[in-house]
């Protein structure tokens, strides 16, 4: 049995007054009563400087802050946004700056109710709550938060932390939405939003509901580390809906460097510059950026190797050949990719129809004027019917995720690309060859590409099609810039990804039906 705490025998010794009609919960000094915060930018931080100081006899907070973040405190109490983005690199306090603002604004607007989200419940008790019950004043409030003089009681079981002005911080998990539905709250905080496996246009549309009805600046404070080109940058950067639609947002981003904080110690920051400086991952481990995810099931995807203008791709495939891969949806995308193929066997994504809350009859309608292909299809029976009574061949994909992300894998690596179909292949194929004085470029030197410039013909040929003429290896597969969409997603695509339910992969399902009906066409 443990000695209960000193709020819960103030609780009791109240609850007994009450009893004896002796209660003074309704004293002109308890009511006069308030905790203020305070902050500070120190012109010379201390790295061992905790940043948070308390003094009961004024009930006054003082948080320490350095640049970035005064800049982020600023922007959210402009009033000037809906979304103030404080986007930093490992260290640069982005989780207790977070905490912070939330904890201040909401001692600062009584009886009201703020929302603190993390990614999933089970995850942010370890993190993200664990930062804020540190920000609380008192001694050893991240076991107990009711050590703290300004907390009234924390509920576990509820999930709520209450202050002593009646205000009440929820602790949520963008897992599950749909708890909050009817709820109001006087501003909220997401911490790493770009980790969420919620689908965050979905989440932003929900919250952005529940800024009402209560007292508080009626704000989102967002707090992450850059996780890939996913709905975070597509948010934050991008200023876009799900749909590629402008945002009508308010969104300031504040970026912080890793190497600028000044209450990271000096060999810290050296450490990670060491670690990361040189690396594809600097711009979102230290300086506040977005790159590429780690763990990618696609990780030889690269924009300079892969991506080509899509007049060039346009170019580069044979007329007659085209394949479709077809992933629906409704409140999720629905996705039809065109795919050809060049002379020398590349597949290549040409063009994409991406949209959300549309028909089968709207696919239909976009493949009207494309040239004719099989359309592999995922399970959809009522689907393939429509697009066969349209006149176009459709048949059901082959659906094995490995198999599929295998395949596709092979199309990325150089010589990685295989024999499509010897009945479609040309008996002449295109060779390029440079335009005599000019050099080529550097873009017709990748390891993607043929030489650039004139055409000539020559007789097919019994060299291996993986190289080219110069014995150069090629890749298997390239995607037109235009597939903004899909080569989003293989920049986000994760591991842990594969398989869930709210999985930003519909793309990358539609080409991995492609590319499996390509390499067996027999089924």
């Amino acid at each position: 049995m443990t000695d209960p705490t000193k709020r819960e025998i103030e609780r009791e010794l109240e609850a007994l007054k009450r009893l004896f009609g002796e209660s003074d919960t309704d004293s002109d000094a308890d009511t006069d009563a308030e905790v203020t915060v305070e902050w500070r930018v120190p012109a010379s931080p201390d790295p061992a400087d905790e940043g948070m100081t308390y003094e009961p006899e004024t009930e006054t907070i003082t948080y320490a802050l350095w640049r970035k973040q005064q800049a982020c405190l600023d922007a959210l109490e402009s009033g000037d946004y809906d979304i103030v983005a404080f986007l930093g690199g490992y260290g640069t306090g982005k989780t207790v700056f977070g905490a912070r603002w939330l904890l201040a604004k909401a001692l600062a607007h009584p009886e009201s109710c703020f929302l603190a989200l993390g990614k999933t419940f089970e995850e942010a008790r370890e993190s993200t709550f664990k930062k804020l019950f540190a920000q609380l004043p008192g001694d050893n409030t991240v076991v107990d938060p009711e050590r703290s003089p300004v907390v009234t009681e924390y509920t576990k079981s509820e999930r709520r932390l209450t202050l002593t002005n009646g205000t009440v911080i929820v602790l949520g998990s963008a897992d599950k939405p749909d708890r909050y539905d009817g709820a109001e709250f006087g501003g909220i905080w997401l911490d790493e939003p770009s980790y969420y496996n919620a689908d965050l246009h979905d989440l932003l549309a929900t919250l952005d509901g529940r800024l009402r009805g209560v007292d508080g600046p009626k704000v989102m404070c967002w707090t992450l580390t850059g996780n890939g080109f996913n709905d975070a940058w597509k948010i934050l950067e991008q200023r876009q809906k799900a749909n590629d639609e402008p945002l009508k947002h308010s969104i300031r981003v504040i970026r912080a460097s890793t190497l600028e904080n000044p209450y990271l110690e000096p060999e810290v920051r050296a450490s990670q510059k060491r670690k990361y400086g040189d690396t594809d991952r600097a711009a979102q481990a230290l300086h506040g950026g977005f790159a590429a995810a780690t763990g990618l099931v696609y990780s030889a995807f690269n924009r300079e190797t892969h991506v080509i203008p899509h007049a060039e791709a346009a170019e580069r495939v044979v007329d007659d050949w085209r394949v479709y891969g077809y992933d629906s949806g409704w409140n999720d995308p629905r996705v039809v990719l065109e795919l050809g193929k060049t002379s020398f066997d590349q597949l290549v994504v040409v063009d994409a129809f991406h949209e959300t809350g549309v028909h089968t009859e709207d696919a239909i309608d976009w493949l009207a004027d494309r040239p004719f292909g099989v359309i592999y299809s995922e399970h959809k029976p009522a689907h393939i019917d429509k697009f066969e009574r349209a006149g176009f061949d459709a048949t059901t994909a082959v659906k094995d995720i490995d198999e599929g992300i295998a395949e596709v894998r092979k199309r990325l690596e150089a010589d990685g690309n295989l024999e499509i179909s010897t009945e479609l292949r040309p008996k002449k194929r295109t060779v390029r060859v440079p335009i005599m004085g000019l050099p080529d470029s550097p873009r017709s030197r990748s390891r993607r590409f043929r030489s650039d410039s004139t055409e000539t013909d020559t007789e097919e040929s019994d060299s291996d099609s993986s190289e080219t003429d110069t014995g150069e290896p090629a890749v298997g597969l390239l995607v037109s810039e235009r597939c903004q969409e899909l080569i989003r997603e293989f920049y986000s695509y994760k591991a842990d990804h594969v398989g869930a339910p709210n999985a930003a992969d519909h793309c990358l399902d539609a080409l991995r039906y492609a590319v499996m009906g390509v390499a067996t066409p027999e089924q």
